[in-house]
């Protein structure tokens, strides 16, 4: 059985002005949580700005205890599970 969780992303990317923008290569950065488990099949990735730091964790926490019966505190789940990552932006 795969479990879905549906993710909504709070701001476009290009509406976001307080993203970190490295102007020659068009990344931006942002942070990235998943939970991709083996045993349940369970596939959650969540991608935000660095500003909805908060956001994200708080939807993590409510995955993992609504999905596998968990309890992780917000700071657990940042320091194991949130990375940052390279976002590659149109130029215009």
């Amino acid at each position: 059985m795969t479990t879905r969780a549906s993710v909504s992303y709070p701001r476009s990317l290009e509406a976001n002005q307080t993203m970190t923008t490295d102007m020659q290569s068009d990344e931006t950065t942002a942070l990235q949580v998943a939970c991709d488990t083996e045993v349940s099949g369970c596939v959650f990735l969540m991608r935000t700005e660095e500003d909805d730091k908060e956001r994200l964790l708080e939807i993590a926490r409510d995955h993992v205890r609504e999905q596998h019966g968990k309890e992780y505190t917000l700071d657990e789940i940042e320091a194991q599970h949130v990375t940052e990552v390279a976002v590659e932006t149109e130029a215009g």
